[in-house]
C-alpha cells in the first residue's frame, strides 16, 4: 500500500449531515461536512482517550468526539475541550491528521499523505462524467486482494480470452496485439486490438463473430486507477471508470462508472449491472487466489512475455513510488497495532513538525527509500 497519492475513500452522497466512518491504508478515517456543505477528512482516532469521532456528530463546521465532546476543526485542530471551559488555552499539540478532500466524479477522494499541494499528481480525469449524451451506471465491488493485482488484472486484457467468454475467444489469443502505448510517471494509457466472439442477449447483433475490436486501457497511480473504452462497433461505445481503494493490505473496495453510448433507456440498466457483476465475479474468482497475495515489486520471480508489456509499465511506476520510500510496512504495523495509533502523514503533520510540535499519533511505519532489484524477463 502505498502513502502520498489520492484515493476514492466513500461515495459523495453517503456523507450528509452527520460524521461516517470510512477506511483506506488499513486506516479508518472519518468524513463529515462544515456549515457550507464541504466535506472534509481526519484521522478518526481522538486523540484525548481513543474515541472514535465518526461516533459522534458535527457542531458549527467541527467533528465532537461522543466521548469527552472534543471538538476537531477541519484542520484537524482540537478548538473545544468542554471539561476545561471556555478559557482554556488549547495546545497546538492537540491535533489530529487533516487530508486535503475533494469531490469529483460523484467520489470523495483524499489525499492520503503529507506532500505540499504542488508535489501532489493530478486526480486522474473522467471526461465521460459529465456528457449528457451517455448513459452512467454507478457500481461497487469489494475484493479479498492486494489493490495493485486488481489494478493489473483490469489493464490485462490477455486474460479476457480465457476468463470472460463475453469478451474473448481462447482461439485468437495469439491475434489479439498492443497497438499503441503511451506512459509518463503517473499513469499510462494504451490501445489493444482484440478478436471477441459475437455480442449476444440484448445486445445481439452489435459485433460480429471475431470482428476486429479496439480496447483503450489506462491505468493511474492515483486512486489505483482502471479507465477502459471499448469501442464495440463504430457507433457503440462503453468505457468503465474504477478507482481500487486498498482498504488494507488484504482488501480492495472498488469505486465505479459505468458509461455506454447505445441502450440508454433506464430499463437496460438491469442487465448492465448484472453483467458488470459477473464479469467482477469471473477476475475475483482468478485474482483473490494470485500468488503471492501481494504484487511484486520486482519480476525476479516471475516470467514475462511481449504481451504483458503494459501491464509491466504500471510495475514500473508503481515500484519508482516504492523506491522513494512511500510503501506502508504493513507488517510493523501488524505486530503493534493492539498497542499502538497509527496514522497517516499529513500535511498539517508536516507543518506542525517543521515548528518543533511534537505530533500524538506515530506515523505509520513505512519501508525505507531504497533501489528495488531491476526487473528480468
Amino acid at each position: 500500500m502505498l502513502i502520498n497519492l489520492w484515493y476514492v475513500v466513500e461515495w459523495s452522497d453517503t456523507v450528509k449531515d452527520k460524521p461516517v466512518k470510512s477506511k483506506v491504508l488499513g486506516q479508518d478515517i472519518v468524513l463529515f461536512r462544515d456549515e457550507a456543505g464541504k466535506v472534509h477528512c481526519l484521522n478518526n482516532v481522538c486523540i484525548h482517550r481513543g474515541g472514535s469521532l465518526a461516533g459522534g456528530w458535527c457542531t458549527n463546521g467541527n467533528v465532537t468526539c461522543p466521548y469527552h465532546g472534543w471538538q476537531f476543526a477541519p484542520s484537524g485542530q482540537c478548538v473545544k475541550v468542554p471539561s476545561e471551559g471556555d478559557d482554556f488555552r488549547i495546545s497546538e499539540r492537540f491535533q489530529i491528521d487533516a487530508y486535503p478532500t475533494v469531490e469529483r466524479y460523484g467520489m470523495i477522494w483524499a489525499f492520503m499523505g503529507d506532500l505540499p499541494e504542488k508535489e501532489r499528481p493530478e486526480i486522474p480525469i473522467f471526461a465521460e462524467y459529465d456528457d449528457p449524451s451517455l448513459r452512467r451506471l454507478k457500481c461497487e465491488n469489494t475484493w479479498q486482494a492486494d489493490a495493485a493485482r486488481v489494478v493489473e488484472n483490469g489493464i490485462d486484457l490477455a486474460h479476457a480470452s480465457f476468463v470472460h467468454p463475453s469478451f474473448g475467444n481462447p482461439e485468437t489469443a495469439a491475434d489479439n496485439h498492443l497497438e499503441f502505448m503511451e506512459v509518463n510517471e503517473w499513469e499510462g494509457r494504451a490501445t489493444n486490438v482484440q478478436y471477441p466472439p459475437a455480442t449476444t442477449g440484448v445486445q445481439k447483433g452489435a459485433r460480429k463473430e471475431k470482428q476486429e475490436t479496439r480496447t483503450h486501457p489506462r491505468w493511474a497511480l492515483n486512486g489505483m486507477l482502471v479507465h477502459i473504452r471499448i469501442d464495440i462497433n463504430p457507433t457503440w461505445t462503453t468505457t468503465m471508470y474504477d478507482a481500487n481503494t486498498p482498504i488494507d493490505a488484504n482488501t480492495t473496495r472498488t469505486f465505479a462508472w459505468q458509461t455506454r453510448t447505445f441502450l440508454k433507456s433506464r430499463i437496460f440498466d438491469r442487465n448492465s449491472l448484472k453483467r458488470l457483476k459477473k464479469i467482477f465475479e469471473q477476475d475475483m474468482e482468478i485474482v483473490e487466489k494470485a500468488a503471492p497475495h501481494y504484487l511484486p515489486d520486482h519480476l525476479v520471480n516471475e516470467t514475462s512475455v511481449g504481451d504483458d508489456k503494459f501491464m509491466s509499465s504500471f510495475r514500473a511506476a508503481r515500484r519508482k513510488y516504492i523506491e522513494k520510500g512511500f510503501k506502508i510496512d504493513s507488517q510493523a504495523i501488524e505486530q503493534s497495532k493492539s498497542e499502538t495509533v497509527f496514522a497517516i502523514p499529513s500535511p498539517n503533520r508536516r507543518e506542525a513538525e517543521a515548528k518543533g510540535i511534537r505530533w500524538v499519533f506515530e506515523k505509520v511505519p513505512l519501508i525505507p527509500a531504497k533501489k528495488v532489484r531491476a526487473t528480468t524477463k
